[in-house]
């Protein structure tokens, strides 16, 4: 009778795709769903990036150098798109006027500091 090899890498990257799915599908339902989507996509890259970054460094292959450049690459673009999605969220959750909001919401002006520009935000009633 033959022992068939466990299948453990392939579970773990089924559950890590259902994982990453069911992140992504939180993050694009309901309000800014798009900066959320970019962030999350920005999240994962930065954790696959580190995990493939930490064993390129553990790694002694002759591909070791484009390893850790490969994941030093997918952790710059994941920074880089999380930035972008938090200047992304910031622009979308300012108001110019009471039509930008929801009907629960009303725009109101924020103070500034001495010498700054005050900036209107859409906030609960």
């Amino acid at each position: 009778m033959e022992d068939k090899p466990r299948r453990t890498v392939s579970q773990r990257k089924l559950a890590a795709f259902v994982t990453a799915v069911a992140l992504l599908a939180g993050g694009c339902a309901g309000r800014y769903a798009g900066p959320r989507t970019l962030a999350g996509l920005g999240t994962l890259g930065v954790i696959g990036g580190s995990a493939t970054w930490a064993g390129g460094e553990a790694s002694s292959s002759a591909s070791r150098d484009r390893i850790i450049q490969g994941g030093f690459v997918s952790v710059a673009v994941g920074l880089a798109a999380i930035a972008i999605a938090g200047g992304w969220m910031a622009l979308s959750v300012t108001c110019n006027a009471d039509p930008d909001c929801d009907e629960e919401e009303q725009c109101r002006e924020i103070p500034a500091p001495p010498g700054g520009i005050p900036y209107k935000q859409c906030m609960p009633r």
